[in-house]
């Protein structure tokens, strides 16, 4: 199972930078943005799960304040997950052997792998909305 988790991540990350690799861009890395976003979409994946598990565990109107400490525990995870994503793809330079494996795999069919992305990041912002709510 820890392979095909690691396979579904790498694969995920690779979606991403199709994505962004979809628009010419001076100056950006489509490597750094898919990080950024990869982490950021990755937070928000952990938000739902641990927002739905508190909904339910906690009495209602407990978490709702705007408070340092509830503000640097919503960071926590960010930063976290931030900080994986940046060494594991970029730190390490996985990005290049995730990138150059997949190219050979999927040879051509970028814009399909980038409506993947694209659903993968619509998908997440709808259901973190849904829990919002």
């Amino acid at each position: 199972m820890g392979k095909r988790l690691l396979n579904t991540f790498e694969f995920l990350y690779y979606c991403l930078y199709r994505m962004f690799a979809l628009v010419k861009r001076v100056g950006v890395k489509d490597e750094d943005l898919a990080s950024f976003l990869y982490s950021l979409l990755l937070f928000l994946n952990t938000s739902i799960i641990l927002g739905f598990l508190l909904k339910y565990t906690f009495p209602k109107g407990l978490l709702t304040s705007n408070g340092l400490f509830v503000r640097l525990v919503l960071a926590f995870p960010f930063l976290i997950w931030y900080l994986i994503c940046r060494h594991y793809f970029l730190k390490r330079k996985n990005c290049e052997r995730i990138i150059a494996y997949n190219e050979r795999k999927y040879n051509g069919r970028n814009r399909q792998l980038a409506l993947i992305g694209i659903g993968y990041f619509i998908l997440t912002i709808i259901a973190f909305m849904s829990l919002m709510r």
